[in-house]
C-alpha cells in the first residue's frame, strides 16, 4: 500500500514538472482565479489539480470551481496557469501607531523592539520587550536584578526612538506611561537630541506604584528632526523593575 501511494506522489510530482517545464505560464486572470494568494487551502487543491494536467494538452475535467468563471474549459488555460505555479509571497503589515497622527512608530511595543534601540550598560540590569503593556500586551522593561553595578553617570539602560521629521518652532506633545515597582526605584529621564528636558519618579504627581501613569510633556522643536532618548537610573535601589509604555508624539 506505502509503495503504490509513493507511486502516485511521484507521478504527479513528474506530472506538475512537465507542465513547468514545456508550458508558457501566462500570469492572467485565469491563474489569479486559480492561485489565490488569500486561502491556503485553495492552493493545496489548485496544486493537487495541476499535478493531473501534462502539457501535451490531457488535462482532468474536474476544473476547480472558483477558477471555472475566468478560465472556462479549455484546457489551455489551466496548462498555462499551472505552469507558473503558486507564486504567493507573504506581505507584513505596518506596525500600527499608537495614537493617531503619533510620529514615532511602535510606541507601544506591540511589533517587538524596532526600530527602538537599546543601550544597557549596567551589568546588574537587563532590558526588552515584555508583558503586561499600558493600553495592549507588551511595554518596554528595564529589570534591576542587584545594586546598580556598571551604571553610566548614573544610568542603568536607554531606549531610544526612531529619530523623525518635525517642523522647526512648532509644538508637540510627547505622552507616554511608566510604572515603578517601587517608590524607591530611581526615575526616569527624558531627553530630546541628547538634551534633557523631563523627569520622572514614582512620587511624582501621583504616578505610585505597580500601575502606569501618564506623562505628558511640551516640546518646541528647534531642528528638523529629533529623537528621544528614555534613561533609566535606579539610584541605590537594590532590586526593581520599571516600565514605559504608550509614547506618541504629536503635533499640536
Amino acid at each position: 500500500m506505502f509503495s503504490t501511494l509513493l507511486k502516485q506522489g511521484v507521478l504527479c510530482a513528474l506530472g506538475l514538472l512537465a507542465v513547468n517545464a514545456n508550458a508558457k505560464c501566462n500570469a492572467d486572470n485565469c491563474y489569479r482565479a486559480l492561485f489565490p494568494c488569500g486561502s491556503t487551502a485553495a492552493l493545496s487543491t489548485a496544486t493537487a489539480f495541476c499535478a493531473t494536467v501534462t502539457a501535451g494538452g490531457t488535462t482532468a475535467t474536474n476544473y476547480p470551481t472558483r477558477a471555472t468563471a475566468a478560465c472556462g474549459t479549455a484546457p489551455a488555460r489551466y496548462i498555462s496557469a499551472c505552469a507558473c505555479g503558486p507564486t504567493c509571497t507573504t506581505t507584513t503589515l505596518p506596525c500600527p501607531t499608537v495614537t493617531p497622527g503619533s510620529l514615532l512608530p511602535n510606541g507601544d511595543f506591540e511589533c517587538g523592539l524596532a526600530p527602538w534601540k537599546t543601550e544597557v550598560p549596567d551589568s546588574s540590569a537587563s532590558a526588552g520587550v515584555t508583558t503586561p503593556g499600558n493600553t495592549g500586551t507588551h511595554s518596554f522593561e528595564v529589570v534591576l536584578s542587584a545594586p546598580p553595578a556598571t551604571p553610566q553617570l548614573g544610568v542603568s539602560a536607554r531606549v531610544i526612538s526612531a529619530t523623525v521629521p518635525v517642523e522647526v518652532g512648532a509644538t508637540y506633545t510627547l505622552t507616554f506611561y511608566t510604572n515603578f515597582s517601587d517608590f524607591g526605584n530611581g526615575f526616569i529621564g527624558v531627553m530630546a537630541n541628547g538634551s534633557p528636558i523631563y523627569t520622572i519618579d514614582a512620587g511624582d504627581n501621583g504616578a505610585g506604584v505597580g500601575f502606569y501613569s501618564k506623562n505628558t510633556v511640551s516640546y518646541t522643536a528647534s531642528t528638523s528632526s529629533v529623537y528621544f532618548t528614555f534613561e533609566f537610573l535606579f539610584g541605590t535601589t537594590s532590586a526593581g523593575i520599571d516600565r514605559i509604555d504608550t509614547i506618541s508624539l504629536v503635533k499640536v
